[in-house]
C-alpha cells in the first residue's frame, strides 16, 4: 500500500513537472506577440531579446519578462511556452501604457517653487523612442525644455539623445563657516543667470548592460545681476560684493560608461548600476578663452526587491572638478539633501549618499499609494579656491568671485561639511505610466535648529 502511494505521488509530481522540463533545451521555432495596440511587433521582438533558432534555458521566459517590465512601455507583461512543430513558441501577451500626455507639474522645497507643464510621449512611432516638451516658471529656476531620446538607432545597439534647453534661474551663495552664530540660513548673495543651450550625445548599449556615449554641448551664459543679502546690523555681510561671474559661451565634450543591470516592475527597482562621467570644456571645443574646466562624476544606486513588493534603495555619488564655471559647481538641492534649503551648500568636490525603504500602504485600482522612511547625506567642500589679498579671494582668470575668506572657508573639516538628513513620505503610483505621480516628503536636517521641511513633487 505504501508504494502504491508512493508510485503515485511520485507520477503526480512528474506529470506537473514534466512539460516544463520538456521545453528547456527545446528550439524556439516561432514568437508571437500578443495585444500590442501601440508598439510594434518588431520593437517587442527587439526588447524581448530573444530569436528563433535559440534553445530555451531555464530562465529564458524570466528575463523576457523582465526586459519588457524594465522598457517602461507595458503596464502588464505575460510571457508563455507553448508546444508547435519540432519545438516551442514562446508567447508574449502586453498591455500598452498610454504613451503619452499633458503632465502639469509642480515642487516645493525651501528656496525653490516650481509650476508647469510636460508634454511626452514615450513610445513614438510605436518604436519606443521618446520625446519630451515642456516648461516651468519657478522662483529659483525656470526653463524649457525639448528633448528627443532614441534608445535603438534603426533597431541596434546604439542610441541617441537631443536636449535643448532655456533656463532662467537665481543661483545663491551661502556661508560655510558654521562658527558664525547670528548668520541666518539666507543667500549672501544671489546672482541672476540666463542660459540657452543644447546637447548632443550619441552611443553603444554593449549586450544591453554596457553603455558608452560621447556628446557635445554648447550653451551661452549670460549673466542679468547679482546682490548681496541685506542686513547692515549683520557684521559679517560686507555691504557690497562683485557680481559672482561674468557672461560666457561654454563648449565641451561629456563622455559616459554606465554598467546597468538594474530592472523595474511598475514602482519596484531592483539590481544595480554604475556610472562614470566626465566633462571637459575649452577654447576649442566653443569655449570663451577664459574657460578652460573639468568635472568628473561616479554614481552607484543598488535595489533590492522582498516580498514582492517592498524596496531598499542605496544609493551613492562623487563629484569633483576644477575651475567649474559657477553654474556648473556642484551644489545641494531640495531632493539630493531634503530638510535643508535649496543649493545651502557648494563645492567643487562633492560626496552624497541616499537610503530608502519604499513600501506598499494600499492600491485603488491602478493606483498605488506607497510610504518612503530615508537618509540622506552630503558632503560637499571646496577643495582649492583662489589665492588670498587680504580677506578676499582673487577674481579667477574666468571672471568667478567668490565669497570672502570669513564666510566662504577653504578645505575639508567634518564637522563644518558633512551633513544628513532623515524623514518620511508618500507615493502616488499609476501603473500606466513609469514615474510617481505625486510625491511629499517631510524631511529634517540633523543639525542642531533645523525645522522640518516638505519636499513636493507633482508630476515627472
Amino acid at each position: 500500500m505504501r508504494l502504491s502511494v508512493s508510485l503515485a505521488a511520485a507520477a503526480l509530481v512528474v506529470a506537473v513537472t514534466a512539460p516544463h522540463a520538456w521545453a528547456i533545451g527545446e528550439t524556439i521555432t516561432d514568437i508571437r506577440v500578443q495585444n500590442n495596440a501601440r508598439t510594434l511587433e518588431e520593437t517587442v521582438r527587439s526588447i524581448s531579446g530573444i530569436n528563433i533558432g535559440e534553445a530555451l534555458d531555464v530562465d529564458t521566459l524570466d528575463k523576457v519578462r523582465e526586459r519588457l517590465h524594465t522598457a517602461g512601455l507595458f503596464a502588464d507583461v505575460n510571457v508563455y511556452w507553448e508546444p508547435f512543430r519540432d519545438g516551442v513558441r514562446v508567447v508574449i501577451v502586453v498591455k500598452d501604457k498610454f504613451p503619452w500626455a499633458p503632465v502639469p507639474t509642480f515642487s516645493y522645497s525651501k528656496g525653490n517653487t516650481s509650476a508647469g507643464l510636460l508634454v511626452g510621449h514615450g513610445n513614438l512611432f510605436g518604436r519606443g523612442k521618446r520625446g519630451v516638451v515642456g516648461g516651468r516658471y519657478s522662483t529659483a529656476d525656470s526653463g524649457g525644455l525639448l528633448a528627443y531620446d532614441d534608445p535603438a538607432l534603426f533597431g541596434s545597439w546604439g542610441f541617441w539623445t537631443f536636449k535643448g534647453r532655456f533656463q532662467d534661474q537665481i543661483l545663491p551663495e551661502f556661508s560655510n563657516n558654521n562658527q558664525l552664530a547670528d548668520l541666518p540660513t539666507e543667500p549672501i548673495r544671489e546672482t541672476r543667470l540666463r542660459q540657452w543651450g543644447l546637447e548632443v550625445n550619441v552611443g553603444v548599449a554593449w549586450f544591453r548592460k554596457v553603455r558608452t556615449s560621447l556628446g557635445y554641448f554648447l550653451d551661452s551664459n549670460r549673466v542679468l545681476w547679482s546682490r548681496v543679502f541685506d542686513d547692515p546690523d549683520n557684521p559679517y555681510i560686507p555691504a557690497s560684493l562683485p557680481q559672482a561671474a561674468e557672461s560666457a559661451t561654454r563648449g565641451g565634450l561629456t563622455g559616459n560608461v554606465t554598467f546597468d543591470f538594474r530592472a523595474r516592475e511598475h514602482a519596484v527597482m531592483y539590481g544595480n548600476a554604475l556610472s562614470f562621467s566626465l566633462d571637459y570644456g575649452g577654447k576649442r571645443l566653443g569655449s570663451d578663452q577664459k574657460i578652460d574646466y573639468w568635472k568628473a562624476a561616479a554614481q552607484y544606486e543598488q535595489g533590492i526587491r522582498f516580498f514582492r513588493k517592498h524596496n531598499l534603495v542605496v544609493r551613492a555619488a562623487g563629484y569633483a572638478g576644477n575651475n567649474m564655471p559657477f553654474w556648473a559647481e556642484n551644489a545641494t538641492t531640495g531632493t539630493n539633501l531634503r530638510g535643508f534649503v535649496y543649493r545651502q551648500y557648494m563645492g567643487d568636490t562633492h560626496l552624497r549618499s541616499q537610503v530608502e525603504y519604499h513600501f506598499p500602504l494600499f492600491s485603488i485600482k491602478q493606483l498605488d499609494v506607497r510610504g518612503v522612511v530615508f537618509n540622506d547625506g552630503a558632503a560637499i567642500w571646496y577643495r582649492k579656491l583662489p589665492p588670498l589679498v587680504g580677506n578676499d579671494y582673487e577674481t579667477r582668470r574666468d571672471g568667478r568671485t567668490f565669497l570672502p575668506s570669513n564666510l566662504l572657508l577653504q578645505g575639508f573639516d567634518p564637522r563644518r561639511d558633512v551633513h544628513f538628513s532623515a524623514g518620511a513620505g508618500l507615493r502616488f503610483f499609476l501603473r500606466s505610466v513609469s514615474v510617481p505621480l505625486v510625491g511629499v516628503d517631510f524631511a529634517r536636517g540633523l543639525e542642531k535648529g533645523n525645522p522640518i521641511r516638505i519636499v513636493l513633487v507633482v508630476g515627472a
